[in-house]
């Protein structure tokens, strides 16, 4: 299978809706329920609301028929945060979700922000919201995917990667130890016990760990 990566376009946001659909019924079971077609409806909502921060850096995987299976985005420092729960969500999410589905998911979204790490290391880039479409997965297409964000990361000259992994999702562990990434924080404490449990994985991408001497370039 002809894979090819590409950034992001307004033109995507049906696709990047679809599969951060599936990137929540992955990791957050049960957290964003209702038809999948409203779902998509909410999911597009956010990114629109967010305009250019959406699509800066983020990129998409197409297969040889040119349809997207992937994505992915790369946070540099001092790049500005995208936005999960952008103005008008709750309003958004109760239009097409209903009340009910609505208040469960902001209960999720409200547990979640506890544990979002805030990435502020100035030599490391942070991958986020890595998603590949189920049917695609096993076949080399996440392992393409993540060739191309480190490579972009490598290219501007940063020395790590990193990227944050909900602790009771192994599979994923397992799958970025085997690209080289190890863990180098874990939350815990009261954060831990309000949010979910998640971990921090940083790989070196230079010959020599953690080249602090080399000056990313923005």
């Amino acid at each position: 299978m002809a894979l090819t990566i590409r950034p992001a376009t307004r033109a995507d946001l049906p696709d990047l809706a679809r599969l951060i659909v599936e990137l929540y019924q992955s990791e957050l079971p049960g957290a964003l329920t209702g038809p999948v077609e409203k779902q998509a409806e909410l999911l597009r909502f956010t990114l629109e609301a967010n305009g250019d921060k959406a699509l800066h850096h983020r990129y998409v995987l197409c297969n040889d028929h040119g349809a997207i299976i992937g994505t992915g985005m790369i946070e540099f420092p001092g790049d500005r945060r995208f936005d999960r729960a952008p103005d008008g969500t709750v309003a958004a999410a109760i239009r097409t979700l209903g009340a009910v589905r609505a208040m469960r998911l902001f209960g999720t979204v409200v547990r979640t922000v506890f544990g979002v790490y805030r990435h502020d290391d100035p030599y490391s880039a942070l991958i986020h919201t890595v998603v590949v479409t189920a049917h695609e997965r096993g076949r080399g297409a996440g392992a393409a995917l993540m060739d191309h964000l480190e490579h972009t990361i490598h290219a501007r000259r940063y020395a790590c990667a990193r990227l944050q992994v909900l602790a009771w999702n192994t599979a994923a562990q397992r799958f970025y130890a085997c690209r080289g990434y190890v863990e180098i924080w874990r939350l815990s404490g009261w954060r831990a016990m309000l949010s979910w449990p998640s971990i921090v994985m940083e790989k070196s991408l230079h010959s020599e760990n953690h080249v602090r001497s080399m000056q990313p370039r923005l």
